[in-house]
């Protein structure tokens, strides 16, 4: 979530209408360019909370497939080493590259396109190597997060991380959003960050706030109640 090409994703769906309308609702105090990196900071809090959602109950061989996979890289990191040091390995190795039909698989079609345009066409080996070594240090740092790095202590503390997690809910990931969001909303913003009063006309609460986290929040999920967002500012 720190590339470029993220970034760039962001910025479609907040485009120069969208910063626009926020600013109006935001006030006369607003920064715009303050106000961009805390929407990219919400986002990228919406987006990490949901990925933590996805996580499943801890298994007994997590350790074993991550030592498994960062022994493996660092050997195919080693070979890939000596093969740089051959002119003739490497130029045919980069012919074969550029001579592959693309890829049926999207995911391997992007990767390809992001590291030739990232890096150029010149020598493909060296980013796919630096690639392999960014990976095999990934699943090391992993392992290296739990004190105890055998397999046993592993699981059982990633198991007691699990068990102690707050209770899923929809509300996680717009709540990671809001709490992103606010000490930016609190520079610019001269209203409180707070769910507002119930307005029974209306049946709503009032608050810029709410309507400010809902008009974020509705870019990266398009039919997010207004009522989620309420909830949640009460929270905060």
């Amino acid at each position: 979530m720190t590339g470029q090409g993220f970034l760039l994703e962001l910025r479609r769906l907040y485009d120069t209408r969208f910063m626009l309308e926020l600013e109006m609702l935001i006030g006369p105090k607003a920064d715009v360019d303050d106000l961009r990196n805390g929407v990219e900071a919400a986002a990228r809090a919406y987006v990490r909370e949901r990925r933590l959602m996805r996580h499943r109950k801890p298994g007994k061989w997590e350790h074993r497939r991550l030592s498994a996979l960062s022994e493996k890289l660092d050997a195919v990191s080693a070979e890939l080493t000596r093969i740089q040091k051959s002119p003739n390995c490497t130029g045919k190795l980069a012919k074969a590259l550029e001579e592959l039909p693309p890829s049926t698989d999207p995911n391997a079609a992007r990767l390809f396109a992001l590291i030739d345009g990232a890096f150029g066409p010149g020598d493909p080996v060296a980013h796919i190597a630096g690639l392999l070594r960014l990976l095999q240090s990934a699943a090391t740092h992993t392992l290296a997060s739990v004190e105890e790095s055998d397999p046993v202590s592993y699981h059982q503390i990633d198991l007691d991380n699990w068990n102690s997690r707050p209770k899923k809910t929809e509300s996680q990931p717009i709540a990671a959003l809001a709490r992103a969001f606010r000490p930016y909303w609190e520079r610019n913003a001269m209203r409180p960050y707070s769910a507002g009063h119930y307005d029974q006309s209306t049946k709503q609460n009032k608050s810029a706030a709410v309507d400010v986290i809902h008009l974020i929040g509705r870019k990266l999920e398009p039919d997010l109640p207004r009522t989620r967002v309420v909830t949640v500012m009460r929270m905060l």
